[in-house]
């Protein structure tokens, strides 16, 4: 009985160490994805950290299945912020304030909008031009246009001050919240339309 009891505890032992080789062995390739590190520190554990058989990988995803979090686009948060997205545009006259207020203050908001306007743009060029029609992995984007994501993050940032300027005389203090509902209704919306 004892030995049987061994055993088990360690094929479940082997189980673990061949799971945790793995586990980094991902890391590593994240972490170092030449392998500089592994090659000079540990060359002969490279290959235990590259190996596992396909019944150990079974036997773990069925193990920790339950552990996993599978999110849907469609979740109560995401409809919330969709929710109050909508009613801020319904409520404040977003629409109408922004063409016919006079206190806007027009050169600073249609500069934050132009900028806004950039970030899209290298969005939509990154995301549907080389995802979608040139085929080109979403990792490979920063070795090939290596300054698109700062300077969409720049615009970004800088139009979403400028347009906080821009709308300040309107709604003063709100007008932060009010552009951070607009921008996380903008987020789900995007994040719920179907892949294709």
């Amino acid at each position: 009985m004892e030995t049987q009891t061994n055993t088990v505890q360690s094929k479940q032992q082997q189980i673990h160490r061949r799971v945790q080789q793995k586990i980094a062995g991902q890391y590593l390739d994240h972490v170092d994805p030449d392998g500089v590190f592994v090659r000079e520190f540990f060359p002969e554990k490279l290959a235990e950290f590259k190996q596992i058989d396909s019944d150990t990988k079974k036997k773990f995803d069925i193990q920790h299945r339950k552990y996993r979090k599978s999110e849907s686009a469609y979740s109560i948060q995401n409809v919330c912020w969709l929710i109050a997205s909508m009613a801020v545009f319904y409520y404040t006259d977003f629409y109408r304030a922004v063409l016919y207020d006079p206190r806007i203050l027009r050169l600073w908001f249609n500069v934050g909008v132009v900028l806004v306007g950039v970030n899209i743009c290298i969005a939509l060029f990154l995301i549907v031009y080389l995802s979608f029609i040139k085929k080109v992995h979403s990792d490979e984007w920063e070795s090939r246009y290596p300054a698109a994501i700062p300077v969409a993050s720049a615009a970004f940032v800088v139009g979403g001050i400028f347009m906080t300027v821009g709308l300040w005389p309107v709604w003063g203090i709100f007008t932060p919240a009010i552009l951070i509902v607009f921008l996380m209704g903008f987020v789900v919306l995007i994040a719920m339309m179907p892949n294709f």
